[in-house]
């Protein structure tokens, strides 16, 4: 997510053996077995591969984990802030090519999380999907943007994307109906895209980031429709789903600046807790070019710790992230300390993704931007799915 990540192998693991009934378990744990015979249809990346836009934003049939991660930060006519979340997972549990499989055939899972923060009224909600491929209500176009689960959608519309996702919440039907138009290019990150998760040859995957999307539309309550607007961020990942077996979790960072630069950290952390080498970060600049950031060019300190009432999990919540070729020493606060979530229903992970305050770390502590923090592995039993058992 990064590696939404994950924007997020945590997800890439559990999500091969999420399912929506004990049969599609089994079609998984088929998929996953190492060497199969007549694999054909999942193949590694190739690095020196070139990337093409728009079709790249659209599903990758030969990529066993895929996924496209939207979070976001509105505010409303009064200036009430709203943080928010959808993401559209894609797993395949069939080796077979296209041409092979059954129009009635499940080739793919389709998961999905839709969450909302408001900040005013101190209220995390969030909801789960899971489909499956064939005859069913969920679809990831191979020829350019265009996912959806039920009726939560995220299309490419000439350029720009529309979001659509709804929840009930205490007996009414909220809706978020969003434009979302690009401020920046899409950023790689990694050499040609390319996210190295651990030292395995397959824990790698390709990621791909639209920074800063300048964010127009209505949030919608008991039929009271309120216009919103804001910044978002798009992630798109793909691989083998791969994170390497040694890997507990990770912590992940997208922080919009108020002057304009984007900020995306990683950090892999082993069994003990530490980071590994392959923490990883991209620094985007206002005009949109970007450059790469090694472990050596940053580090992220833990200021605060929250503690799940339902999971018992113990989270880092609140943080200093230092660049300092970048000249960025940066405290980045939840909004709410509760942004937990329990699929229990899509992808059986129990993570923590909360939008978050920036400020000026040094200095006059003045605000300086806004945050979406992911974290995995602090919470739930098999929270790295096959992987976390030894993997496939």
């Amino acid at each position: 997510m990064d590696p939404r990540r994950p924007r997020r192998a945590a997800f890439l693991a559990a999500l091969s053996l999420a399912s929506a009934g004990t049969v599609l378990a089994a079609f998984a744990a088929r998929a996953l077995s190492a060497g199969a015979p007549g694999a054909e249809r999942f193949r590694p990346l190739d690095p020196a591969a070139p990337l093409s836009f728009p079709r790249d934003h659209g599903s990758h049939d030969d990529a066993r984990v895929e996924w496209w991660y939207v979070t976001g930060h509105l505010e409303d006519g009064s200036g009430r802030r709203l943080g928010y979340q959808l993401t559209f997972f894609r797993t395949g549990i069939s080796d077979e090519p296209q041409g092979r499989a059954s129009a009635w055939a499940a080739r793919d899972l389709f998961l999905a999380h839709f969450a909302r923060t408001d900040a005013a009224e101190g209220r995390f909600r969030y909801a789960e999907r899971a489909h499956r491929s064939g005859v069913g209500a969920a679809w990831a176009r191979t020829t350019h943007l265009d996912v959806g689960n039920e009726d939560w959608t995220l299309r490419d519309v000439g350029g720009a994307f529309v979001l659509f996702a709804r929840d009930r919440v205490d007996g009414e039907e909220e809706t978020l109906s969003l434009l979302l138009r690009p401020a920046k290019p899409p950023v790689l990150h990694g050499e040609n895209g390319l996210s190295r998760k651990g030292p395995e040859p397959d824990a790698v995957s390709r990621y791909v980031s639209f920074t800063r999307l300048e964010t127009t539309g209505f949030l919608t309550r008991g039929g009271e429709a309120r216009p919103v607007r804001g910044l978002s961020w798009m992630d798109h990942e793909w691989g083998s789903g791969s994170i390497g077996r040694e890997t507990a979790g990770w912590d992940w960072y997208s922080v919009q600046l108020d002057d304009g630069r984007d900020l995306m950290l990683y950090r892999m952390r082993g069994t003990g807790g530490e980071t590994t080498r392959f923490a990883s970060g991209t620094l985007v600049e206002k005009d949109g070019s970007s450059r790469g950031l090694s472990p050596a060019d940053f580090s992220v300190e833990a200021t605060g710790r929250w503690t799940s009432p339902r999971s018992g999990g113990v989270y880092p919540s609140r943080w200093l992230l230092r660049v300092p070729a970048a000249g960025l020493a940066l405290e980045v606060t939840p909004l709410l300390a509760d942004q937990e979530l329990v699929t229990d229903r899509s992808t059986r992970v129990t993570y923590w993704e909360g939008a978050c305050d920036v400020r000026l770390a040094e200095g006059s502590g003045a605000r300086a931007g806004n945050a979406y923090v992911e974290l995995t592995g602090y919470a739930g039993k098999g929270a790295l799915g096959a992987l976390g058992e030894g993997g496939p």
